[in-house]
């Protein structure tokens, strides 16, 4: 019978080392000084859907539940009725939709089939998705009294996961 060795490359433990390292210093440096600072909402100037005034995202006043959204995104429009929903349910709770990229028109129809009564800001460019380095929406955001991002959720929610996040704001 045949012995096979096997033989182990040194390549691979110490590619798999240098790996852990790298992955290591990466969280070690995100954890510095600049990566502690509280995320809150940028000042970036968005457009009032109803009045046309430039309003900053950073004077957003919490507590609120942030929404980006968009026409041509299915899940947006999915969930949109139930934020008017819910947002009719809480008076101590802000709840804003900063549509991503749409012709305000087109937001301004969207909304108007869907009964949306809370505030409306359009963002042509999507300067706020960039910013706030979002990867796909809808994405929503709650910020505390304090204008501190709490809680970030990537993705479309039903009534019960929009009251959930608002709960955040007791935690």
């Amino acid at each position: 019978m045949r012995h096979q060795s096997r033989h182990h490359s040194p390549r691979g433990p110490r590619l798999t080392t240098i790996g852990l390292v790298a992955f290591g210093a990466l969280v070690l440096a995100s954890c510095g000084d600049e990566g502690s600072a509280a995320l809150t909402l940028p000042e970036i100037e968005l457009t009032d859907l109803q009045t046309g005034e430039l309003v900053d995202a950073d004077a957003i006043d919490g507590p609120a539940i942030v929404n980006l959204w968009a026409t041509w995104c299915g899940p947006c429009r999915t969930e949109m009725p139930a934020f008017q929903e819910v947002s009719t349910e809480f008076d101590d709770v802000r709840f804003v939709g900063v549509n991503q990229g749409d012709a305000g028109d087109a937001a301004a129809e969207f909304l108007d089939e869907v009964g949306v009564t809370f505030d409306q800001y359009l963002d042509p460019n999507g300067e706020l998705t960039n910013a706030l380095r979002v990867a796909g929406l809808p994405a929503t955001f709650v910020i505390d009294a304090d204008g501190v991002v709490v809680e970030v959720h990537n993705g479309a929610l039903d009534p019960d996961g929009i009251r959930a996040l608002v709960a955040e704001l007791d935690a």
